[in-house]
């Protein structure tokens, strides 16, 4: 399993129900999708988003289709040049530098923080 192999913690979730604020975030994204292939959705958004910010433009991304899955960078470098068909076939360094994953199908926000071994 891909949470297995990478050397990050969960640091929170956030469900879908969102302030009037981030909903309306949804209609005028600040992320940009880089890349989409199946379930697996790339975003690049700017830093120093708030979860629920990041939530709202992770539902935007997947637009409704299920399952999605959102991956979330701030760093452009580190965002795979391609989407996988599969969450597991992001490589090591593409998980380890995403910042959250928005799960649609569980209407969640999954904050990624990396842990010094």
């Amino acid at each position: 399993m891909l949470i297995k192999t990478a050397t990050i913690i969960l640091a929170a979730t956030i469900g879908l129900a969102l302030p009037a604020t981030a909903q309306e975030a949804v209609e005028n994204p600040v992320c940009q999708v880089m890349g989409e292939n199946g379930m697996v959705t790339l975003l690049l958004c700017p830093e120093g988003l708030s979860q629920e910010l990041l939530a709202s433009e992770g539902v935007a991304a997947c637009n409704g289709r299920l399952p999605c899955g959102a991956w979330i960078w701030t760093d452009a470098t580190m965002v795979p040049a391609e989407a996988p068909d599969s969450h597991d076939k992001l490589t090591q360094a593409a998980v380890r530098s995403a910042i959250a994953i928005w799960v649609g199908e569980r209407s969640q926000l999954i904050q990624l923080q990396k842990v010094e071994k």
